[in-house]
């Protein structure tokens, strides 16, 4: 090993293992809106992680089972856990002064902690402070999956789950109404919408969010929980598997592509890049706030190839609200109490998004 590669690895050990003093002494705060906007927890100002990671481009990744989160950027990566203060620097560990917290179905990190990892970690210049724009979001398009001819899923005991979503919908869109949003749904009675109408009705109206309803099922009964996708490759074979059986809506579609599709998906893939960090930051705050109301187990946010979604040409999650093949969910989603328990938690989790959102300048991008 060469001298410089051994002075590099001292100068690392140096910073590594010394970060329990750094914030105080080493780091200085940015002027900016992210910094300024923070929230005290214990006395201690803190900022919500997602904005963080958007704010500064990186890649998140959060498994809401393991409650593992990675922020990632080229070949740094740091591993933290909510409600503790000890983070890996691409295998190396680091205490913080304080903790990760985990409040309210969001990750917030501490603005010191924030400032370090920014700078020391992952050597980003400040960023600008941007003058306030127009960022609001006004209109949520929802759609209930399935219709008509294509009934979804169907439960042990004969539920179907274009009827379940379809009421889901319904309940959600009276309570985003409540709150002052514009609220369309794509369907409101038992008629089958081919996979491109959907997202078509969300383009013509001029959408900030497209929200995807559906319930799951899976060959093994005991598959259970609440899971909310984004537009991505596939993160598992699960989600392999979903993407496929969801996509299958397809079939009931006439054959012949027309070239209004054929043109649309040059815009879509366009916007994919754009509009797949948003989704992601959608499907957290929707997943971790509805879990945890529901008490339901928190299967995550995943990534895949929806057919329905890559035709949104804005933020897009699909929901999946429980499983029909799961005895006592599919009992649970009979009951139309628990389906309205669904919609007002989903509801708090958008308009919580929103709220933040609109707040920071669109999360101060």
């Amino acid at each position: 090993m060469n001298t410089r590669k051994i002075a590099s690895l001292i100068i690392t050990a140096i910073l590594l293992f010394s970060g329990c003093t750094y914030q105080h002494e080493f780091v200085r705060v940015p002027d900016a809106p992210i910094y300024s906007q923070a929230t005290a927890f214990n006395n201690v100002q803190y900022i919500p992680l997602l904005r963080f990671s958007n704010y500064y481009n990186l890649d998140l990744n959060w498994d809401l089972v393991s409650q593992r989160i990675e922020l990632q950027k080229g070949e740094t990566s740091i591993v933290m856990r909510p409600n503790s203060n000890f983070i890996l620097v691409n295998g190396q560990a680091i205490t913080l002064q304080y903790p990760v917290e985990y409040r309210g179905g969001s990750a917030y990190i501490p603005v010191e902690s924030a400032a370090f990892i920014s700078e020391k970690i992952f050597k980003l210049p400040e960023k600008p402070v941007f003058s306030p724009g127009c960022y609001a979001i006004r209109t949520v398009v929802i759609d209930p999956g399935h219709g008509g001819k294509d009934p979804g899923a169907i439960g042990r005991y004969g539920t179907r789950e274009k009827e379940v979503v379809l009421d889901i919908s319904k309940r959600l869109k009276k309570r985003l109404e409540a709150e002052g949003i514009r609220v369309y749904l794509t369907r409101d009675k038992d008629v089958f919408v081919p996979l491109y109408e959907r997202a078509k009705i969300a383009k013509n109206k001029d959408a900030d969010l497209f929200i995807s309803v559906h319930a799951n099922a899976s060959r093994h009964r005991r598959a259970s929980g609440f899971e909310v996708y984004y537009l991505s490759e596939a993160t598992d074979d699960n989600a392999r598997a979903l993407a496929a059986a969801e996509n299958a809506s397809l079939e009931f579609e006439e054959s012949d592509i027309s070239e209004e599709k054929s043109s649309m998906t040059t815009v879509w893939d366009m916007t994919l890049t754009e509009n797949r960090r948003q989704s992601k930051d959608l499907a957290y705050y929707i997943c971790n706030i509805t879990s945890d109301s529901l008490g339901m187990h928190n299967r995550g946010v995943k990534g895949a190839r929806f057919a329905v979604l890559r035709g949104a040409i804005m933020p897009a999650v699909l929901i999946e609200a429980g499983f029909l093949t799961n005895r006592r969910e599919e009992s649970n989603l009979k009951q139309t109490s628990f389906r309205d328990k669904i919609a007002s938690a989903v509801s708090r989790s958008i308009v919580k998004y929103k709220k933040e959102y609109e707040r920071t300048d669109g999360f101060s991008r």
